[in-house]
């Protein structure tokens, strides 16, 4: 067996992940999300996927992971205004004393600590390229993310197992360097691309008096200073300030000359090589995004599949004569337009003298179950219901039963299989005869505490048996 099989979904597997920081604590009832993901796939790492999803949708973690990427949003955006301000709030203090400015000090404000930060970067890429730990220096893309999860509002109790799931892909796949990178690329572009902006307003609409100060160096120094520094822009075009206009007293045209090349310096020093960090990452992302896939030598996972082997067919030497169960399970799939849908009476945990099934929905469906109330019972009519096209069932219950957490599980469970689901207690009358529409309202009240708007409620057999009728397509009949 492959360690490395089919290309996943990051998100899957993140929530694979996830499921595992929260299994650490303690296993999870999942024999329900177990007999779906076995019926629905026949691959490994499709059934570890499928079970991963079922628990993250009853544990709210499908929400999680939106709210998780609505802080993103959030987190990227106050990010970048801290960014912004690390690029741009020296710059900004050295531009507001007044209308002469120190040239060199600007140009070093603005660019000093986001250079060293992408320095320190890149030096980390190339030192991670044979690494096995790529996860990446300390950087506003791994803030960004960590801060995503923790926001008031947009945390969850989930949202720390969703974050080391999200962090476990990003290590188990030496991902963590260009996605953080990617980030922290992203908001120092937006930054520089604000600075900019700010330095064209300001230098359009305002006259400054761009100057060289000091008190130790020498005019020599500075010269050297926009020599380097000015050699791409003068390359490219753009005025930079030389000798002369260094030495020379303060003038209009010397000004403009050192304010295009402190424009020039933020565009080729600050955004440019940004966005070709952005872009590296991008393209090492999107090549290692189509080898995704869960390690199967983790020992979570091998414990897990172990079930779901459990759970197989016996196998048949002479598969000509094999029966027809035995063939392998039908992926689920939804009901498209057009096709026909069965119609199934379940009977769930009934009393023994009751009459069953009711005369008046015997004759309207295809099929009858009985659910005594055992999980081995519960399971293989999951397992049956998930390995056949749509159905509409009719889930009959004793109306005097208290209804549990289990019922209302079970109930969920049919729900996410069923095309639609009904729910129709019956009652016992005062002379011991059963009877239909006893406690409607108890049970109506379940339904909304419990969150199960999908399952429409009867409140007698020929109600049932009207919304039945009212979409479905017929089909041979029979009893099992």
């Amino acid at each position: 067996m492959s360690t490395r099989p089919e290309p996943a979904e990051f998100r899957d597997l993140a929530l694979a992940h996830a499921m595992q920081a929260i299994e650490a604590g303690g296993a999870l009832d999942d024999a329900g999300e177990m007999a779906l993901a076995h019926a629905r796939h026949t691959s490994d790492q499709g059934r570890l996927l499928e079970r991963a999803r079922l628990l993250a949708q009853r544990l709210g973690l499908v929400d999680e992971w939106a709210r998780l990427r609505t802080g993103l949003w959030v987190a990227g955006g106050l990010l970048g205004v801290l960014a912004f301000l690390l690029a741009g709030g020296l710059l900004t203090r050295a531009l507001g004393s007044g209308q002469t400015v120190n040239a060199a000090f600007a140009f070093v404000a603005m660019l000093g600590v986001p250079v060293v930060a992408l320095l320190v970067w890149v030096l980390w890429a190339l030192a991670s390229a044979g690494s096995a730990r790529a996860a990446g220096p300390w950087s506003l893309g791994k803030l960004a993310l960590g801060l995503a999860a923790r926001l008031p509002g947009l945390h969850g109790p989930h949202a720390m197992s969703l974050l080391r799931g999200v962090n476990a892909v990003l290590r188990e796949h030496r991902l963590g360097l260009w996605v953080f990178g990617a980030l922290s690329h992203l908001l120092w572009a937006l930054a520089f691309a604000l600075v900019l902006a700010s330095l064209l307003m300001l230098f359009a609409f305002q006259s400054w008096s761009l100057t060289w100060e000091t008190t130790i160096l020498s005019p020599a120094f500075f010269e050297g200073f926009l020599q380097v520094t000015g050699w791409l822009p003068r390359a490219l075009g753009f005025p930079v300030p030389d000798a002369v206009t260094v030495n020379a007293p303060p003038s209009a045209q010397g000004a403009q000359a050192m304010a295009w090349w402190l424009l020039a310096s933020a565009l080729f020093y600050g955004l440019v090589p940004r966005l070709v960090a952005l872009v590296v990452c991008a393209l090492v992302w999107q090549r290692r995004a189509m080898r995704l896939s869960l390690d199967m030598s983790d020992p979570y996972f091998r414990q897990l599949l172990t079930r779901f082997q459990a759970m197989d067919p016996p196998q048949v030497v002479d598969a000509e004569h094999a029966p027809p169960h035995v063939q392998g399970p039908q992926a689920f799939r939804p009901r498209s337009p057009g096709e026909a849908v069965g119609r199934v009476l379940i009977g769930f945990e009934l009393p023994s003298e009751m009459v069953w099934p009711p005369a008046a929905l015997a004759a309207q469906v295809h099929a009858v179950h009985t659910v005594a109330g055992t999980m081995s019972e519960r399971l293989h009519l999951l397992t049956t219901l998930a390995s056949a096209p749509a159905v509409d069932a009719v889930f009959v219950c004793a109306a005097a039963a208290s209804p549990d957490r289990g019922a209302e599980r079970f109930l969920r469970q049919l729900c996410s299989h069923t095309h639609r689901c009904a729910l129709l207690p019956l009652g016992r009358g005062p002379g011991g005869a059963w009877i239909e529409g006893d406690k409607p309202g108890r049970w109506a009240d379940w339904l909304k505490a419990s969150e199960l708007s999908a399952v429409q409620l009867c409140a007698t057999s020929a109600d049932a048996a009207q919304w039945l009728a009212s979409d479905a397509a017929s089909l041979p009949t029979g009893t099992t």
